[in-house]
C-alpha cells in the first residue's frame, strides 16, 4: 500500500494537523510551520512539540511526516538582502521541523527571475550549503522541490535539481517532486513521461526514487511552466495515471502527498484520497 496523505491545516498546531490526518487515514502529511506567505512565526511551545511527538497520528505517518517552507524564500535572489532573510528563514524551519520529530522541510530552491541562469544557481547551492551548516545536526532534512518553470524558476528536472546540491551535503539533501510541475516543466506523464523521471532520479540523485512526490492533477497544457493544482481525476493526468503511480514497485515507500483546498472540514481531501483508494483496489 503505497504512502498516501496531504497536506494539511496546522492552524491552531502541528498537533492539530497530526490528529485529522489520522482521522482521514492518512499515511503521509505535510504542514505549513508558518503562514506560507509570511516571515515570521510565533515561537514553538514545548507543550505543542509533546502533543505532536506523543499523538497517535503522528505513528501513523512515521518517515512521511514534512514541513513545506514558506513560499516568499529565494535562495538565489540577486538581492542580497531577501537572499539572507531566505537563508535565515530556511534556518529556523530546519531547525523547528527537528524539534517536532519531522522527516524532511520541502523547499522550492528559488527563482534567477530576469537575471543569468547560472549566476543563479551559483547563488542558490551556496545559499543551501549556508543554510544546512547554520541549522545544525538536530536539523530536519531539506528536500528540495522541482519546478514548475515560470518566471526564471531553477530545479526543473532531477539534474537541475542536483546541481544545486553540494556533493558533500547529499545526505542532507534530498528530493521531492511534483506531477503537476513536471507536467508544466514538459514531462508527459500519460506517455510514458513517469517512467523518464524515475530514470534521472536514478542517474542524478542515485536512488530508485525521490524521497517524496506531490501528486496533484493539473488542468495547464504541457510544458507551458505554470504551477497549478488540481485533485486527482479532475484534471488532464487522469485515473489511468494514478492508478499506474500509485502501483509503481519503485514508489512504494515513497511518501505521496496532495497538495488542494481542503475544503470544510477536510472534505475535499476526504474525496480525494477515497478516490485514489479506489483505484488502487481496481
Amino acid at each position: 500500500m503505497p504512502r498516501v496523505g496531504a497536506h494539511l491545516s496546522a492552524a491552531g498546531g502541528v498537533s492539530r494537523a497530526v490528529d485529522a490526518a489520522r482521522t482521514l487515514g492518512c499515511r503521509g502529511l505535510q504542514v505549513f510551520l508558518r503562514a506560507p506567505g509570511r516571515w515570521a512565526a510565533a515561537p514553538l511551545a514545548a507543550a505543542e512539540i509533546a502533543r505532536v511527538h506523543a499523538s497517535p497520528g503522528r505513528r501513523q505517518v512515521a518517515g512521511a511526516f514534512l514541513a513545506h517552507a514558506p513560499y516568499l524564500l529565494n535562495l538565489a535572489s540577486d538581492s542580497e538582502a531577501l537572499r539572507s532573510r531566505s537563508i535565515a528563514t530556511l534556518v529556523d524551519e530546519l531547525r523547528r521541523a527537528g524539534e517536532l520529530g519531522l522527516d524532511g522541510v520541502v523547499l522550492h530552491p528559488g527563482s534567477a527571475r530576469d537575471g543569468p541562469r547560472g549566476a543563479a544557481e551559483g547563488r542558490c547551492r551556496t545559499a543551501i550549503v549556508e543554510a544546512i551548516e547554520n541549522a545544525g545536526a538536530g536539523a530536519a532534512r531539506l528536500l528540495l522541490e522541482g519546478q514548475a518553470g515560470a518566471g526564471g524558476q531553477l530545479g526543473r528536472t532531477p539534474a537541475e535539481l542536483a546541481a544545486l546540491c553540494d556533493a558533500s551535503l547529499r545526505p542532507r539533501v534530498g528530493l521531492c517532486l511534483d506531477t503537476a510541475h513536471l507536467w508544466a516543466a514538459g514531462y508527459d506523464l500519460t506517455a510514458g513521461g513517469l517512467e523518464r523521471v524515475l530514470g534521472e532520479v536514478a542517474e542524478h540523485w542515485d536512488g530508485a526514487a525521490p524521497d517524496a512526490l506531490h501528486i496533484n492533477d493539473t488542468k495547464v497544457p504541457l510544458g507551458s511552466g505554470r504551477d497549478r493544482h488540481a485533485p486527482p481525476g479532475e484534471g488532464i493526468l487522469g485515473e489511468r495515471f494514478y492508478r499506474a503511480l500509485l502501483s509503481h514497485p519503485a514508489l512504494a515507500e515513497t511518501p505521496m502527498i496532495l497538495e488542494i483546498p481542503p475544503g470544510d472540514g477536510n472534505v475535499l481531501v476526504r474525496r480525494a484520497l477515497n478516490r485514489l483508494r479506489r483505484w488502487l483496489s481496481k
